[in-house]
């Protein structure tokens, strides 16, 4: 188990070590449970009783804290506590079990170029032309197809399936089962179908019924940017026959999916189960929260947040907090919903004013 000193670990972090800075740590923990070998992470001040219950001698703790009162050997001081847990989990992180080398089962094309130090995992299939970046870790189980490219740094853990003339930029990192470049779901019918009819006239009839659907190829594909993370069993669509776009360090949660033909700016966040429909454009900086759903053919602007559940159905400008289905400007949304928890209310109060205007008419 590796061991690293405090100093070591405040340098990393670029953050202020202050007690015996070569105390060394294996682990970090919650600060009740800390051992006297481990890095307690107690950044905020309610965790100062927690702290002390346990058995840690060294801690990150908030700016201010007393770190001798808190019986401390050793502290690192944290002015922003998320961002220096980005840092200290980078530290002690478990570097996934793929071994150096290529495997005896891997399948790669004579034609597929791999750089230097790369690994590949077992029954890995590379495709002929495919172009991986040095330094690349690609656990078992990989598919990667014709003429795809991948920069360097490349994490791609178990189960991933980049397709053909995908094309990524450095550092990617992919978590198990993502698919990068399937088909779009796009058909068609041989006639005007059900959806048209309804989109034109508000209705549904017997000339709108079809007999099937005819298939769209996807003859575009999916470019990735620089930073790009994939959570598990997310998935990117090939474009009909412009590329899917994703920007520099946006990062896609888990269960996440991006049609075809998306253009996703730079630095956004995509969490658990959002689903971007076909041909949308969202800007920079965009955070999509958990289950949000977003209509085809709509453009999202820049530094926008929508909050979870959320259904975007219309464009919506840069700088607006979206929220509710379907989704509004945040304060908007919460003045309708408290209005339509009111309505029981309202309509019992409007019954009762019918019952006292109508015996007042039958009396009168």
């Amino acid at each position: 188990m590796a061991r690293f000193t405090i100093e070591q670990i405040a340098s990393e972090l670029g953050a202020k070590a202050v007690g015996d800075t070569a105390f060394q740590v294996n682990a970090v923990a919650e600060p009740a449970t800390a051992e006297a070998d481990q890095l307690a992470l107690a950044m905020e001040p309610s965790y100062a009783e927690p702290l002390q219950a346990g058995n840690a001698q060294a801690a990150i703790l908030w700016d201010g804290a007393d770190w001798q009162a808190l019986g401390l050997k050793a502290a690192i001081f944290a002015p922003r506590s998320r961002y220096v847990l980005s840092g200290v989990t980078r530290v002690f992180e478990h570097a996934p079990d793929i071994p150096e080398g290529i495997h005896s089962s891997a399948i790669i094309d004579p034609s597929a170029h791999l750089g230097e130090n790369a690994s590949v995992g077992p029954f890995v299939v590379i495709g002929a032309g495919a172009v991986i970046g040095r330094n690349a870790r690609i656990a078992s189980h990989v598919s990667i197809g014709r003429d795809a490219q991948i920069g360097v740094d490349a994490t791609i853990y178990q189960g991933v399936h980049i397709g053909a003339r995908v094309i990524i930029g450095d550092k990617f990192y992919a978590q198990q089962g993502a698919a990068i470049g399937v088909d779009g779901f796009s058909y068609v019918t041989p006639k005007p179908g059900a959806v048209e009819e309804a989109r034109a006239t508000g209705k549904i009839t017997e000339a709108s019924q079809t007999e099937g659907f005819a298939r769209i190829n996807s003859l575009g594909s999916v470019v990735l940017g620089d930073r790009v993370e994939v959570g598990a069993n997310a998935t990117v669509d090939r474009g009909t026959i412009a590329n899917t776009v994703i920007g520099d360090g946006t990062k896609l949660d888990n269960l996440v999916h991006v049609g075809h033909n998306v253009s996703v700016g730079q630095n956004c966040l995509l969490c658990g189960q959002v689903g971007v429909a076909g041909s949308t454009k969202i800007g920079d900086r965009v955070v999509l929260g958990g289950q949000v759903g977003v209509a085809d053919h709509i453009t999202i602007g820049s530094d926008v947040i929508a909050a979870g559940k959320s259904g975007i159905s219309s464009n919506v400008p840069s700088g607006r907090l979206m929220m509710g289905n379907p989704a509004m400007k945040m304060d908007l949304n919460i003045e309708s919903y408290k209005a339509l928890r009111r309505l029981p209310r309202l309509v019992a109060k409007i019954a009762r004013l019918e019952k006292t205007v109508f015996k007042s008419d039958e009396t009168g």
